[in-house]
């Protein structure tokens, strides 16, 4: 993910950050580097390097004499980590989470079964110790995090496939925006005895059983994703009532 840290994050995450929310809509023109180094307070050079950044995930197209303009959404890189972040933090709706879960349905199983095949013992040995620190983490939903998100690295990477391991910064950004939400304390110790599980097939190099049990942990993701849906639906309901 690009950091946020210094004047030139800050001014990427908060650009990225508006057209994500809906701010600024495909073909509005950013505002000029007058107005928005007076409200960044930055520098012409920190706002165009900025843009650049937020070119290349496919947001704004930069064109001489005419200006930046936000691009269609079409064109925006929704795999690209930041953007993922950005989505979410722009408060996503429902579509968001269940296309997370279509992609882990389609993505995560078969990796399980080819880490079980390809990982080294190093990767195994990090897999268990990831395991280890969910389960040492039950009651710290941070540090429980953490571990989970690791875990999931250490997957991907140990397919050994080189696409695949280039997804895991992207999935990444996947699971902490599903994971934050459906997470309880009573989902983290369950989930948690699944990623044992799945720990201990790989170890053994048994590929069906780490597909099984990765196919286990997203269904009852999905089925917690969709009671926290439906929790929501009446509040926002309420909420449109009185607007």
């Amino acid at each position: 993910m690009y950091p946020r840290r210094g004047l030139h994050g800050e001014v990427v995450h908060r650009i990225g950050l508006k057209i994500l929310r809906g701010e600024l809509l495909p073909g509005d023109l950013l505002p000029n580097d007058d107005e928005l180094t007076g409200e960044l307070a930055v520098s012409r050079t920190v706002l165009r390097e900025s843009v650049k950044v937020l070119a290349a995930k496919g947001l704004v197209e930069a064109r001489p004499k005419t200006g930046t303009r936000v691009r269609p959404r079409g064109s925006w890189n929704l795999l690209d980590p930041d953007v993922l972040a950005w989505r979410f933090e722009a408060s996503p709706d429902a579509d968001f989470f269940r296309n997370i879960v279509e992609l882990r349905r389609i993505v995560e199983p078969e990796a399980a079964r080819l880490a079980a095949e390809r990982a080294t013992e190093e990767e195994i040995a990090g897999l268990q110790a990831a395991f280890a620190g969910m389960d040492a983490a039950i009651d710290d939903p941070a540090a429980h995090l953490e571990a989970d998100l690791r875990f999931h690295d250490l997957i991907l990477r140990g397919c050994h496939n080189e696409l695949l391991e280039h997804m895991a910064a992207m999935m990444r950004a996947v699971f902490r925006a599903l994971f934050v939400v459906t997470r309880t304390a009573e989902s983290a110790a369950q989930s948690t005895a699944v990623h044992g599980m799945i720990a201990a097939a790989v170890a053994a190099r048994d590929g069906e059983a780490a597909e099984r049990g990765t196919r286990e942990l997203i269904e009852d993701t999905a089925l917690r994703l969709e009671r926290t849906l439906a929790r929501r639906r009446p509040r926002a309901s309420r909420q449109a009532a009185r607007g």
